[in-house]
């Protein structure tokens, strides 16, 4: 009989990629969660055999209905969603704090919904896989303190380990994902390249020039094979999912080389951000998470956290980020 993974975000680029996988994988079946299972735009899931069902990560009763019967659970929750949600900015102008500092509370109650919701079903359960971040203040010893999209997702991995001991947090894994090789996209102008007027690019970065390495990752691609491997690995396992570890000049390097232009590094800090109409809050935060990054690691140096070969994933078939450049679709800056 087939076994049954259920994915939270399938149509996001983490669960799109763990869905795009399992597909494959001639023992598994697969049921994505979504808000609205009727809408147009997850058509081509349905016909592709993925059963949909309706769940929403603010409504706990909808993820006990659509986790029945799971053996499996890759859950991710998007704190920049939060962020947007009508209610955060409701409770900023009734409470006075910070957008981010009230999505940090959302996203970890919705971590928490998960998590109870799993914890329901562990007579067919055997591995929950939460998507998630290093805990950027405990590693940075308390200098970093509004990493908040880092640190909520770390709360609510905290959270299963006190409410869930000697149950749930059994079946759990934890996979830190790294840096997006497709964030450029999403920044706009501020991670965009920009063509110089001595025809160099400038190629802007949220990896410190010479800071630690950061682990570059290629979602849509790469994600399901961490979550197969932390399925497969002891429960209570904790990945850094990456293809491959680059300072920033190591990237903007290979992004010349691989395109045939010359290139330069160009630092990202407070000052761009702001200049890029990012809110003050958000600035100071993507700041701070750059600060982290850099000093301390994406993992914060944690000691438990493993990379994907250590785990067991076949590590020739992750995205090569010579190769994602090649194939990436650069007309609008070049």
């Amino acid at each position: 009989m087939s076994k049954l993974i259920v994915i939270l975000g399938i149509t996001g680029s983490q669960g799109g990629g763990v869905a795009r996988l399992f597909k494959t994988l001639p023992d598994w079946r697969i049921r994505g969660i979504t808000r609205d299972p009727s809408k147009p735009s997850v058509a081509a899931l349905r016909e592709a055999g993925i059963e949909l069902v309706a769940g929403d990560l603010d409504d706990p009763a909808s993820l006990v209905r659509a986790f029945e019967g799971a053996n499996a659970i890759f859950s991710v929750t998007d704190s920049f969603q939060s962020l947007q949600h009508p209610a955060t900015a409701e409770e900023v102008q009734k409470t006075g704090r910070l957008p981010n500092e009230v999505a940090m509370d959302r996203e970890i109650q919705q971590g928490r919904n998960v998590i109870d919701a799993a914890a329901k079903q562990l007579n067919t359960l055997d591995r929950l896989v939460l998507s998630t971040l290093s805990d950027s203040e405990k590693w940075s010893n308390g200098a970093i303190t509004h990493n908040c999209h880092y640190d909520a997702k770390a709360r609510y991995c905290d959270y299963v380990k006190t409410a869930y001991p000697d149950t749930l947090a059994k079946k759990t894994s934890y996979l830190q994902m790294g840096h997006y090789v497709s964030n450029w996209r999403m920044a706009g102008p501020l991670l965009a390249p920009q063509k110089q007027s001595d025809g160099v690019y400038a190629v802007p970065s949220m990896a410190k020039a010479d800071g630690i390495p950061m682990p570059w990752v290629d979602p849509p691609n790469d994600t399901g094979h961490f979550v197969k491997a932390l399925i497969e690995a002891p429960a209570g396992s904790s990945m850094l999912g990456y293809s491959e570890m680059l300072t920033g000049k190591e990237y903007v390097a290979l992004w010349g080389k691989t395109l045939g232009v010359p290139a330069h590094y160009k630092d990202v800090g407070l000052d761009a951000m702001k200049a890029a109409d990012l809110p003050k809050f958000l600035a100071e935060e993507m700041n701070e998470m750059r600060e982290y990054v850099s000093l301390y690691g994406f993992d914060g140096g944690d000691p438990e956290v493993k990379n994907p070969k250590e785990l067991g994933v076949d590590v020739s078939k992750l995205t090569k980020i010579e190769d994602w450049i090649k194939n990436e679709d650069w007309s609008s800056v070049l």
